[in-house]
């Protein structure tokens, strides 16, 4: 797993690991993302919308933090959960945290 911090976001990308590992290992390490908004790069792995399902309780989480969490993957997005947000680029995942992160400001 390789991780990258810019600004307020950090991204985690895959590496050898399955995506079930991935998400534990993430999920196993708070201190890394506490108070940071969150992108799980997937863009360069080929997957089927069910196997990002041990992403959703990273996601919920995230979500009562009040942070952002988005996965970049080439997938179908109609199949995904309405939990997760998949975004089909690495730079379309920083402007949805940026819109996001402008949502809250604004207090919607």
């Amino acid at each position: 797993m390789k991780v990258k911090e810019k600004n307020n976001v950090v991204v985690f990308k895959k590496s050898s690991e399955d995506l079930t590992d991935f998400a534990e290992k993430i999920i196993d390490q708070p201190n890394v993302f506490k108070d940071k908004n969150i992108i799980i790069d997937l863009e360069e792995v080929a997957l089927r919308p069910s196997e990002i399902i041990p992403f959703e309780s990273l996601a919920v989480l995230q979500k009562k933090q009040k942070k952002s969490f988005v996965i970049v993957a080439d997938i179908d997005f109609d199949e995904v959960s309405e939990e997760i947000i998949v975004v089909p680029t690495l730079q379309e995942g920083f402007d949805i945290i940026e819109m996001e992160e402008i949502e809250r400001d604004l207090g919607f």
